[in-house]
């Protein structure tokens, strides 16, 4: 499988541990980073933080490269189901890659 290196944006939910260091969006780039997929990750903006018993669930506008099969057809598509994969992650929206721009 040859491998194609994305950038992309996109709008996310992700579910954040309570209690780790860092700041928030340092929690969210470790969520992404735990995908195999997501090569970087770098938080844009924080939209929203709501808490929930064991998290915080939080609504992030991020900035990813995507390494994808060379093969896939709909880019944006394929870099929303790969974020999505990732444990943590609840939802991902507007996804607009450098390409589509």
């Amino acid at each position: 499988m040859n491998a194609l290196q994305i950038d992309a944006t996109a709008d996310l939910e992700v579910n954040v541990p309570r209690g780790d260091d860092g700041t928030l969006q340092d929690g969210v780039t470790t969520v992404l980073d735990r995908s195999g997929a997501v090569a970087r990750a770098e938080v844009v903006d924080v939209n929203g933080v709501r808490p929930t018993l064991n998290d915080l669930r939080v609504d992030a506008s991020v900035r990813v490269s995507v390494r994808l099969d060379e093969t896939v057809e709909d880019e944006r598509a394929a870099v929303r189901d790969a974020v999505a994969d990732g444990f943590g992650v609840q939802t991902v929206t507007a996804v607009e890659t450098d390409r589509s721009a």
